[in-house]
């Protein structure tokens, strides 16, 4: 068998490539965990617009069904607008500690979209390990 001989200019070597390596693979999951969350603002920004479609088609149909109520478009469109004024003054009035809550909200659903892929990665680390352990105590 051939000695293998300690090589300064080796070892310099292989810590480069290792270095190179992690910095690539620390760059894809960068990648990897920002498309996942600029996938999940596109669907939230898709579900929202449709929402404000339905939303203000909604409005029509509310401004139409009391002017007929009250016997005048324009009345009936009024008492809509009177709504959606009294919700205006609500948000205003509320609007500390609704800031807060959706603040809360989307801080727990961005860091539940990054770290669903790290459990997912150490749930694959810890399969592996097991099957490694697995094929070690067959043989």
């Amino acid at each position: 068998m051939e000695e293998e001989k300690f090589s300064l200019s080796g070892t310099f070597q292989k810590t480069k490539e290792y270095i190179d390596s992690q910095f690539k693979l620390v760059k894809l999951k960068t990648i990897e965990r920002s498309s996942r969350l600029i996938a999940s603002l596109v669907v939230d920004a898709t579900k929202l617009i449709f929402t404000l479609f339905v939303l203000f088609f909604l409005c029509l149909a509310l401004g139409f069904w009391l002017g007929e109520l009250l016997g005048s478009y324009s009345l009936g469109f009024l008492a809509t607008a009177g709504i959606f004024l009294v919700i205006i003054i609500l948000i205003r009035v509320f609007e500390p500690m609704l800031e807060s809550k959706f603040m809360d909200l989307s801080i727990r659903r961005f860091l539940a979209k990054w770290n669903d892929e790290i459990e997912e990665e150490e749930e694959e680390l810890h399969k592996d390990k097991l099957d490694r352990e697995r094929a070690t105590n067959e043989q």
